[in-house]
């Protein structure tokens, strides 16, 4: 989160495997806009402690963000955007909605 300590990240180094997530923004999950030029200098922060893949998410609402987090992270992670997205629409929809969404995310994250 940005509100941890190089000295939480050292501790996080410790039992982490895998991946670290990171949670961009402070807050409840879905809210809040992400300011991706934070993110990008917390990104070398956290890598002189942690050696694994970085994934970030929170705040990422739009292939432009989540291109703008994929040239800096190692995973894109978006949940509450494509939830808000789907809430409420017709079962037939859903599944076209995602792809489009989706899609539109992966091309911005491939150029």
């Amino acid at each position: 989160a940005p509100t941890s300590t190089e000295e939480r990240m050292q501790q996080v180094a410790r039992v982490a495997s895998g991946y670290v997530y990171y949670v961009s923004l402070k807050g409840v999950t879905g809210s809040g806009a992400l300011d991706t030029t934070a993110v990008e200098a917390m990104l070398p922060v956290i890598r002189r402690h942690v050696h694994i893949p970085v994934g970030v998410g929170f705040g990422i609402r739009d292939a432009a963000t989540a291109q703008a987090i994929g040239r800096v992270a190692d995973a894109v992670v978006i949940g509450s955007r494509i939830i808000q997205l789907l809430d409420d629409q017709p079962h037939e929809k859903v599944v076209p909605l995602a792809i489009d969404f989706l899609r539109g995310v992966r091309k911005a994250l491939d150029t």
